[in-house]
């Protein structure tokens, strides 16, 4: 395993079929590792709803598209990590349901021990392999699914199948939103987005700074126009803590 000294004092180690989990602490931010140098999730101890990750704020910023009178009440989050895009969505989102999704049963544990996971009836952990939660879950009824499936060596192959596309468009709704979190390399991948264009029409992405390409998809929602984009970050940024246009205008760049 490589030294991870870098993320602080090393809290919590265990291991489960996957590999390891660990958990850091620098004495500001919280986080969690598969063992590799990529962070997995980071927690700003002082202000823990506050997104650290670029990428992470680009998944959540989807919310942009919708009216703050017509949030998504749906969400289904595949890849927990230490559940900060779960706990952000949670208290943003007071009348929403939230089902989390991961193939580790310790992941939801250490995120609730040691990232505040909320436990609440409005958000549900599901322990499963993605692909088959989709499968098994009720067509038609999620109005924004969150894709951030990684596995400790990179992207978790599965996202780039057009099977697994397939049941991401069964599983929403008819305006809703899938969110996909990849890597920048995999632009190069026409494939991958003629597939997506396919299932879904309307199509914004961004490549963040810190090397992520994300994606907002949907078969029938509007656009915001970008004008009403930027209303709704200026309405909503002191919430998230972050300039939300900041984030969102890369999305508006090409249209």
């Amino acid at each position: 395993m490589i030294s991870l000294s870098h993320l602080g004092r090393e809290i919590h180690r265990r291991y489960d079929e996957f590999g390891p989990i660990l958990v850091f602490d620098d004495g500001n931010k919280r986080y969690l590792s598969f063992g590799t140098a990529d962070e997995q999730s980071c927690q700003l101890k002082s202000a823990p709803l506050q997104l650290q990750h670029e990428y992470a704020r680009a998944m959540v910023a989807v919310l942009m598209q919708s009216d703050a009178s017509t949030p998504p009440a749906n969400i289904t989050l595949l890849g927990t990590g230490g559940g900060t895009l779960a706990s952000t969505l949670f208290h943003w989102l007071p009348q929403a349901t939230i089902q989390a999704v991961d193939i580790r049963q310790a992941v939801f544990q250490i995120a609730q021990q040691y990232f505040a996971l909320p436990r609440d009836k409005r958000l549900s952990t599901h322990v499963s392999d993605a692909a088959e939660f989709l499968r098994n879950s009720e067509q038609g009824q999620c109005d924004l699914l969150i894709c951030d499936l990684y596995l400790a060596d990179g992207l978790d192959p599965l996202v780039l199948q057009s099977d697994f596309l397939d049941l991401c468009e069964r599983h929403l709704s008819a305006h809703g939103w899938l969110v996909l979190n990849l890597w920048k390399e995999h632009r190069e991948q026409t494939d991958c987005l003629a597939q997506l264009k396919q299932r879904f029409p309307q199509l914004l992405q961004s490549t963040t700074t810190d090397g992520n390409w994300i994606l907002w998809a949907s078969k029938y929602a509007e656009i915001a126009d970008k004008k009403t984009a930027r209303e709704r970050c200026v309405q909503r940024s002191p919430l998230a803590g972050f300039n939300l246009w900041n984030v969102v205008k890369g999305f508006y760049r090409h249209r």
